[in-house]
């Protein structure tokens, strides 16, 4: 998601859970957390050591796969 409109229409759709960007900065990101009851995991571009700032701005965790996986050899 990118919006609140976004998180809206998920939440219309029946889904489970959003990623949402942290494009817009933590702060933001917190701000649209608010407007949705949907557990919602923080994507872009983070890594294991973001994890507890993402909790702290409200997400269930955060998405991730080059952050988290080590690289191929």
């Amino acid at each position: 998601c990118h919006d609140a409109g976004d998180l809206r229409r998920a939440a219309a759709l029946g889904c489970d859970f959003v990623v949402l960007g942290v494009g817009m900065g933590w702060d933001g990101f917190a701000a649209l957390r608010e407007t949705s009851d949907l557990p919602i995991h923080a994507i872009g571009g983070l890594a294991r050591a973001d994890i507890a700032t993402a909790r702290a701005h409200g997400a269930q965790g955060i998405a991730a796969i080059r952050g988290l996986w080590a690289a191929s050899p």
